[in-house]
Parts: structure tokens; C-alpha cells; sequence
């Protein structure tokens, strides 16, 4: 049976009333309702405008949760008259009742409220109430949304008839504008009422064409027959004029045949052309779903539909853009009620699952379920002890239970009468800490299996418990914003830092000396972990949630309901960096290399950021709210649990193709590989050029500890080594006129300035060594200078401006980039060899070592590949586009691979055998270098302040064939039948993957 759809609701509140609206959320998401609600408040621009239009326009329903703060705000006044505009259904919330003599819009005031005030009405007797209410006239209300939805976009693209209504659809939509006077609270809006209108024109102009096509056959066919009668009435008189006839007839009838072959051709044409409209549409509804959190797995079903009607680059580019950051989902694992923590076994290979739905659960990594055990309320906290032996739980229900961690066979209960809130360990096993809702401390000793000391702090239920790494001291967070710091079954206390709000959460670094605390204060608290001496308060504009340091404690991440993910340095409190989510930002954990962090909340995705840069390299789309997150020991796994009960694990194994990285504090230009094997040349904007060992590069992560080979005077862009490795290449920018090229001797350390009237756009050298090719900005000219002495010795001109210029690394020939052209020139000669045509201006060009490839890239970013082998050189072999500026190229002669650093924050892999691209690599921010390794192993990119290492032999290419199947491998189901009546209204439902629910 097909699935509803669900209703859609538009929640208009003020952010002072934000509790209750949390509330009043959580019951309509219980009803099944879909409540729309921006926690966050968002300025009155074209975005906010866009997002909350948009938002309506697709609500069913509008809830105004009325009080004296809502009808004061402006964001509040903006929405209502936004619904109003789009004749949406109002319901007032009384929340609170208006100010005396306080001014009620007259839409509001002439609706029927519904009271929820605290304390006066019971909330769970309303919240039906008010579901009834929104389900009044439902059918009308829900036609009414899907009509304005389909109107707003046909006005949207320009009233294109292509967007109207059709059949069925235009009947049910006539039938649904007379049904609305009927009542008077049924309104039709303008846009509504003129796009069904234009809809029926539009039919009946479609339907005059087609009954005049079929007068005039019929009358051509009236008039072959009455023809033919009068032939057959001669062939009586004469057997001659019969014949003719017959011919006649006959060349009739294969006139006939042509013109049912010409109709059925023209018809298919039509079927292919409204096929391809329809994979075309798909395919932009897929880029734009690819942007919007949580939505990858149905942008990738609908690419994959795209697909499916008609091949196009377009969705292709969907799905490899998509493909590039989801990661592989191993197993989904399922509880009835919220998960609230995720534990790993100490030899790494089970994890245990808390849950709402008063169970604990042992998995294998696999994804296997090894057992379940119960209490009678929530199973708030788990931990395993060191040794493997033992499962303890924690529970609302009061009790801490002991567990033979092999089997899941109950050991010991000890009831403690209070809900125990948080569970912790020493790492030698001896005391095991349960933080009590009662204000209690208890201690347990896990070997004799009984009650060793309960200390009452008397500051608020406790949340947190967490040992020292010293086993001895422990620090406690409450509900009242109150951090101690405990010896443990000892009088002696030490105060931490003091929160203004409910403690969240707590992190204490590997080396026992600094902790960090979050609150509900909206601060972040660094503080000394023996003493509990606060140095540093971190303001954040909300709730703080979580907390997480790096392995080497040098910085720690936090996570807010600000949508933000902050990394700050731990011996300053300065911030680092910040990512990025649509909504409450609820857990985040650090991998054990600290390579990633892992971060998940309200936008029911979890995401996972590069900790050096902070790029987003991969996002996975949950089913609820993110709840708990866990990494495997090896960190190529993930698990992650949400508040719907759902548990996935997560193969992120493909990042670790990443082997190394080097970090300067300075933005990165050029990476350039020793041809020789030898060393790595980095020229970042601190006016060094840095050399790293090759054999080091993997382990480095601070590129100032390399040596400085020499320095320049100004910034330098370009950067290029000769072949037999003795000359580096630099290009330093000006603003003064002072634009120059340097070349310098790495045997001699002698330095030759070449000078240029604006910045260098190319460097190259011949493959002899003797010679350097150099073009500037707005200049027509190539100029060739002489290595050993630095003199210009050649000036190749043109009438037009040069782009770039690049020896053939085999001859003396250059190949120079113009306009919409580049030409091939004989240096020796001096004279043109030929002329290649390539639309827009010609700003990178590369040759492979072999000299058998040659590519060439424009300012529309599109890159072309020529067979240099070919006798007659006049098109390309193969075309790509990339998204973006190409920044840079290189070619990897050992795998025949072009790589391409692009504008869009992408480095893209293109694959010459096959001539199509196998892979692109996510950055974040703009990729400005690329490398290969002398050997082909390496691939070295450069983005912002960090150059990344990739083992070529572990990239795993995906090729245009094997695209649909491994996206169906990276999601975890199809379209839904009521998801698929939205997109594709009127067509059968089909399974995009097979084999997923």
C-alpha cells in the first residue's frame, strides 16, 4: 500500500518561547506530522526570504504560537503575512495570552484559538486537539499546497508551458477550485486560479490542433475514396484506365505507409524528447536536493533516475559530486527508542549500544548482533571493562547491572534507588563511578562486586563522571553548571570551574592536565585538570553540547546549537577553525590518528571534517536526529546512532588513501616533486622556498621543519625544477611593477632575476636544460631565457595576448596558449608548426613525459586532450568539463592519469585509457597545485595551507559503467512510494537499487 505523505507544518514562534516549541515539536513529530521550525532566527534578507517562502509554500499548515513576544516580533509578523498571502490554514497556539490593550493581527483574531498555557491547560489533552485541527479539511488543505508548490514553479520559469497542468491533473485541480466555494474558509489564490486557467487554455489549444489534424486526414481520406470510385467506375469501361488505376492506388497506399512511418517516428521523437525534459528536470532537482542536509541519498535516486531516461553529464556529475563525500554503509542496526551512547571493547572488535528502549546491545563490527540485555527504564550508559570480562549498564531505572560481556549472562545488580545518569571506569579496574540524578556519587568495586562509598555533592543531579587518566581523581559535572574535582572514596575536593547553566559534557586531556567544559551557558570552560583553575571562557552565541580533544591534546573541538563546529588550540583558547551544519550540532568525536573529526545533530546528518583543514570530506543521511558517535580503533569505521533507535556502521576506509600531510602558516602556492626522486619543493606566501626529504613527506606534518632552499622578495605564485633537478623556477607577484621571474642554481646557489612588467603566468623549461619559456599578464609576448647566464636571448610575438606557454619535454618545440587557439611553435626555427582551435582563453597546457598527451584547458573550464601520436592533428580525442576554474595540471605517465586542481574545492582524476573521468577528491576550499611523484606513486594536492599525500595505488577509480552500482552501494534505501508520488506525480513508482528497502 502506498505511503501517505506527510502533513507539512509551519511553526511561527517567538525564540523566547523556545522551550515549549521544542516541545510542542517533539509531540507533532510523535503524530507523524513533518514541523518545519527555524530554531535559530534568521536576519530579514533575500535568504532568509527565500528559505522561509519556501518553507511555507510547502506547509500544509500554519501554527502561530501566540504570546506577548510573538506579536511584538517582526520575523513573526513577516511569516504570518506570508501564510496569509498563500491562503494557508491558521491555527493560534496560546502560549501565552496578549498584553493588555496589545494589537492582534485581525487574521488571528478572527480564528479559532487553541489555549496551551502552562500550567492551565494539560498539554497532553490539547496536542490531539490541535492534531485535529490540522487534519480538518485536510484533502483541500493538502490539494491547496500541492497546487500552490506546482504554480509557484511554473511562475518561476517564466510560465512555460511544459510546467502546466495535464489530464487528470487539471480536472482534479478545476473539480478542487469549485469545491473551495463551498466553504468560506476554502481561499483560492490569484497565481492558483490563473495557473489552472492557463492550464485548461493551454489543453484546449492542444486539443483544437489535434481535431483539426484529424478533419483534414479525414477529408484526404474522403477524397482518395470518392478518386478511387471514380476509377473503379472507368476501369469498367476501360482495362486500360483500371491498371492506371490500380498503380494509382497502389502508390496511394505507400504514400499511406510513409506518412503512419513519418507519424510514428515523429511520435517517438516526442517520447524521447518529453523523456530527456524529464531526466533533465530530475537532474537539476537532484544538484539542488545535493546541497540541502540529509538529502544525498534521494539527490542520488533521483541522478540515478536522470540516468535511467536519458544519459547526460549533468547527472553524472551528480552522482560522482555525491559519491565523492558519502561513505559506504556496512550494516544498519535498529533499537525501538533513542540511542543514547556508543561504546568500543577494548580489543576494538564489539561495540555496545544504550537505548531508550531499555536495552543495551553487543554488536560485532559487521554489523552481527552478538546480544541484548534489559533493565526497566532507559539504558542511560554502558562500559566494558579493560580486561574484556565484564559489561556494566547504568539505567533510569536506579539500578547498575553486571554482565559476562561474552555471553550477556547477569552477574550482579546493585539498585541504588536513584536514575543513574552517567558510568564511568578507572583503568585498573578497581572503581567504577555512577553519576545519580539524586545529587550522589556511588562507587562500586567491580572485583568484589559491592558498594564502597556514596558521596552526595549537593550541587544538582549529576550528568558527568569522569576518571583522570591517573585512575585516582575524577571531576563530576551537574544539572546546577557545578564541575568538582574528587579523590575518589576520599574527603578531598577541589572546585572547577562554575557554568551559569546545566553541564553538558566535559573533556579531560590524554596527559591529565587541562580540562574542558560545555554548558547550557553557551560558554566553553578551559580549566587546569588537578586544580580545577579556570583560564579561559570560550563565549558561543548558544548551548555548547560537546566536547573533544585531539590525541595530542594540542587542540580540542566543540559543537553547538549555533550550527557550529569550533576547533580551538588548548594553551590559548584561540580558535583555529569552524565548520559547519543546518542545524543543533549535538556529539562530535576525533579519530584516533586525529586525522577526521566526526560530528552529527539536528540536520540528521553526521559529517566528517578534515581536522588539518577543515574541509568536509564525507556526510552520511540518518533517518532521525543525531544522537551518539563512536569510531572504529582503526578509524576506518564509523558507528552512528540517532534518536529514532537506528544504529549504522560506516566504512570510511577509502580516506585513508591519504598517507600524509604538511601544514605551513602561510597559504600554499605550487608543490613540485624532485624529477631526480629526491626531495619535494613547497613556495608558500611566508617568501620561502621549502625543501622536504621525499622519504619524509609521509611523516612531516610541519613543512617549517623542512630547509629553506632560498627566499624572494616578494609573494611567489609559480614554481617549477628543471629536469636534471640543478635549476628551481620561481615567479614573484607585484603591485609596484616589480613583477619578476628567479631563477636560482641548487649546485652553485647563484640567483638570475628575469624581470616582467606584470606577474608571470607560466614557467618551463626545455627538456635540455638550457633554456626557460616565460609569459606575463596582458602581454603578447613568449620570452626565452638563457639557464646558465639568465639573459633573454629569444622573443617569440604575437598580435594577441599570451596565456601560457610549455615545452615539449622530448623537443624543441613550445606549445603556446591564445584566444579560442593555442599553436605549436619550433623555438629552433622560429616558426609555427601548427594550430589548434579550443573555444575561450587557453591558460594551462601540459604534456606527459612520452609526449603522447597533450592537454589543454580554458577559462570555461573545460580541459581537451590531443593524441600528440596522431599524423593529422586537428580535434581533440577526448573532452572533459570540471566544475570551476582549472588551476592546475599534471599527468601520471605510469597509470595514464590527468589530474586537474580544481576552482570548486575538487581535484579530479580523468582516466586517458578509457578517456572519462574515475574520480574526484573533495578539499573544501579551492585546490590551487597538483603533482604527481617521479615514480607515479604519489599524488600531491595543495589547498590553502596544507599540501595532501595520496598513495595512487589506493584511489580507487570508479568508471562511468560501474557509476550506478556503486551509488546504490553508498545509500541505504529507494525513494519511498509517497517521495516518488512528489517527484514523478502520475507515474509508476520504480526501484531505483535493487536489493534496498
Amino acid at each position: 500500500m502506498a505511503e501517505k505523505p506527510k502533513t507539512k507544518v509551519f511553526i511561527s514562534y517567538s525564540r523566547k518561547n523556545k522551550a515549549f516549541v521544542r516541545k510542542l515539536n517533539a509531540a507533532l513529530d510523535e503524530a507523524g506530522l513533518d514541523a518545519w521550525v527555524d530554531w535559530d532566527g534568521i536576519p530579514l534578507t533575500v535568504d532568509w526570504m527565500n528559505e522561509i517562502t519556501n518553507s511555507i509554500t510547502s506547509s500544509n499548515v500554519f501554527l502561530f504560537v501566540m504570546s506577548p513576544d510573538s506579536l511584538k516580533s517582526d520575523f513573526c509578523a513577516k511569516e504570518l503575512e506570508l501564510a496569509i498571502a498563500g491562503n494557508k490554514k491558521i491555527i493560534p497556539i496560546v502560549y501565552a495570552e496578549p498584553e493588555k490593550r496589545q494589537k492582534v493581527h485581525a487574521k488571528l483574531a478572527s480564528s479559532n484559538w487553541v489555549f496551551l498555557r502552562p500550567k492551565k491547560e494539560k498539554f497532553k489533552e490539547i496536542i490531539p486537539k490541535i492534531i485535529e485541527a490540522i487534519f480538518t479539511d485536510f484533502e483541500w488543505v493538502s490539494d491547496h499546497t500541492r497546487l500552490s508548490q506546482r504554480a509557484a514553479e511554473w511562475n518561476l520559469k517564466e510560465r512555460n508551458d511544459s510546467y502546466l497542468l495535464r489530464g487528470s491533473d487539471l480536472d482534479n485541480a478545476e473539480k478542487w477550485m469549485t469545491e473551495s466555494a463551498s466553504s468560506e474558509t476554502r481561499y483560492v489564490t490569484p497565481l492558483q486560479a490563473e495557473y489552472i486557467r492557463a492550464s485548461r487554455e493551454y489543453a484546449i489549444r492542444r486539443q483544437r490542433n489535434f481535431t483539426r489534424t484529424i478533419g483534414l486526414a479525414m477529408l484526404a481520406t474522403i477524397l482518395l475514396f470518392i478518386a478511387s470510385l471514380i476509377q473503379w467506375q472507368r476501369s469498367v469501361e476501360n482495362a486500360k484506365l483500371a491498371q492506371e488505376n490500380a498503380l494509382i492506388a497502389a502508390a496511394n497506399e505507400k504514400i499511406a505507409l510513409e506518412q503512419q512511418q513519418l507519424a510514428e517516428q515523429n511520435a517517438q521523437r516526442a517520447f524521447d524528447s518529453e523523456n530527456q525534459a524529464k531526466a533533465q528536470s530530475s537532474a537539476a532537482l537532484a544538484k539542488a536536493l545535493s546541497e540541502q542536509p540529509s538529502q544525498l541519498d534521494a539527490s542520488t535516486l533521483l541522478a540515478l533516475e536522470s540516468l535511467s531516461r536519458f544519459p547526460s553529464k549533468d547527472a553524472e556529475d551528480v552522482l560522482r559530486n555525491n559519491i565523492s563525500k558519502m561513505p559506504i554503509p556496512i550494516a544498519q542496526l535498529k533499537h525501538t527508542g533513542r540511542i543514547w551512547n556508543l561504546i568500543l571493547s577494548p580489543d576494538g572488535q564489539f561495540f555496545v549500544s544504550t537505548s531508550a528502549d531499555n536495552t543495551a546491545c553487543a554488536w560485532a563490527l559487521s554489523g552481527e548482533k552478538k546480544y541484548c540485555v534489559t533493565h526497566e527504564d532507559d539504558v542511560t550508559d554502558a562500559l566494558i571493562t579493560n580486561d574484556g570480562a565484564l559489561l556494566i549498564t547504568a539505567s533510569r531505572d536506579g539500578s547498575v547491572r553486571f554482565w559476562d560481556f561474552a555471553s550477556g549472562t547477569p552477574q550482579d545488580v546493585f539498585q541504588l534507588g536513584s536514575p543513574i545518569l552517567d558510568l564511568d571506569i578507572n583503568p585498573k579496574n578497581t572503581m567504577v563511578i555512577a553519576g545519580r540524578e539524586d545529587e550522589i556519587v556511588t562507587v562500586i568495586d567491580p572485583n568484589v562486586r559491592r558498594i564502597v562509598y556514596d558521596f552526595n555533592f549537593n550541587n544538582g543531579a549529576v550528568n558527568v563522571v569522569k576518571f583522570h587518566p591517573n585512575g585516582e581523581w575524577l571531576s563530576i559535572g551537574t544539572k546546577q553548571g557545578r564541575i568538582r574535582t574528587w579523590k575518589a572514596k576520599t574527603s578531598l575536593l577541589e572546585s572547577g570551574p562554575r557554568h551559569d547553566a546545566e553541564v553538558f559534557n566535559f573533556a579531560i586531556s590524554s596527559d591529565g592536565k587541562v580540562m574542558v567544559s560545555v554548558s547550557e551557558d553557551s560558554t566553553a570552560r578551559i580549566s587546569r585538570a588537578e586544580t580545577g583553575r579556570e583560564t579561559h571562557v570560550l563565549k558561543h552565541p548558544d548551548w555548547v553540547e560537546d566536547v573533544a580533544f585531539s590525541p595530542d591534546n594540542s587542540w580540542f573541538v566543540t559543537v553547538s546549537d549555533d550550527k557550529i563546529v569550533r576547533v580551538f588550540e588548548t594553551a590559548t583558547g584561540i580558535e583555529k577553525m569552524r565548520m559547519y551544519h543546518n542545524s543543533f550540532v549535538q556529539r562530535v568525536k576525533v579519530s584516533p590518528d586525529g586525522s577526521w573529526i566526526l560530528t552529527t545533530g539536528y540536520d540528521q546528518t553526521a559529517r566528517l571534517w578534515d581536522s588539518h583543514t577543515g574541509a568536509l570530506v564525507l556526510e552520511a543521511s540518518l533517518d532521525g536526529i543525531g544522537s551518539a558517535l563512536l569510531f572504529s580503533q582503526d578509524g576506518k569505521q564509523v558507528i552512528i546512532g540517532d534518536r529514532s533507535g537506528n544504529v549504522t556502521i560506516w566504512d570510511i576506509s577509502s580516506l585513508y588513501a591519504r598517507v600524509g600531510y604538511i601544514e605551513f602558516d602561510e597559504f600554499i602556492n605550487r608543490v613540485r616533486f624532485d624529477p631526480s626522486g629526491n626531495y619535494v619543493l613547497i613556495n608558500p606566501d611566508d617568501k620561502f622556498i621549502w625543501q622536504l626529504p621525499y622519504n619524509q613527506i609521509t611523516s612531516i606534518t610541519q613543512g617549517t621543519s623542512g630547509r629553506q632552499v632560498f627566499s624572494t622578495n616578494d609573494l611567489s605564485s609559480l614554481l617549477e625544477i628543471s629536469p636534471n633537478s640543478k635549476w628551481i623556477a620561481v615567479s614573484e607577484n607585484s603591485e609596484v611593477n616589480r613583477s619578476q621571474g628567479v631563477l636560482f642554481n641548487t649546485e652553485t646557489e647563484e640567483t638570475f632575476i628575469l624581470p616582467h612588467t606584470s606577474d608571470l603566468t607560466s614557467l618551463s623549461f626545455n627538456p635540455t636544460n638550457q633554456f626557460l619559456a616565460t609569459t606575463n599578464e596582458g602581454n603578447n609576448e613568449v620570452y626565452i631565457w638563457d639557464v646558465v647566464s639568465g639573459a633573454k636571448i629569444k622573443t617569440i610575438s604575437f598580435e594577441e595576448t599570451v596565456f601560457t606557454a610549455v615545452f615539449n619535454p622530448k623537443d624543441s618545440t613550445l606549445v603556446i596558449g591564445l584566444s579560442d587557439k593555442f599553436v605549436i611553435w619550433d623555438v629552433t626555427n622560429n616558426t609555427q608548426i601548427n594550430m589548434l582551435f579550443q573555444n575561450g582563453k587557453i591558460q594551462l597546457l601540459a604534456l606527459n613525459q612520452d609526449s603522447t598527451w597533450l592537454a589543454s584547458a580554458s577559462s570555461d573550464g573545460s580541459i581537451n586532450i590531443w593524441d600528440m601520436t596522431q599524423n593529422e592533428l586537428e580535434n581533440p580525442k577526448y573532452r572533459f568539463k570540471q566544475g570551476g576554474s582549472v588551476n592546475a595540471l599534471n599527468f601520471n605517465a605510469h597509470k595514464n592519469w590527468l589530474a586537474s586542481a580544481g576552482g570548486n574545492g575538487f581535484l579530479y582524476l580523468f582516466d586517458l585509457n578509457a578517456g572519462q573521468e574515475v574520480m574526484r577528491i573533495p578539499h573544501g576550499d579551492t585546490v590551487s597545485g597538483v603533482d604527481f611523484s617521479t615514480d607515479g606513486n604519489l599524488l600531491a594536492t595543495v589547498s590553502r595551507k596544507t599540501i595532501q599525500f595520496f598513495d595512487v595505488n589506493l584511489l580507487t577509480p570508479i568508471s562511468k559503467e560501474d557509476l550506478t552500482q556503486v551509488a546504490c552501494s553508498r545509500i541505504t534505501r529507494n525513494l519511498t512510494p509517497s517521495e516518488w508520488a512528489s517527484f514523478f506525480p502520475q507515474e509508476q513508482y520504480q526501484v531505483m537499487c535493487e536489493g534496498l528497502p
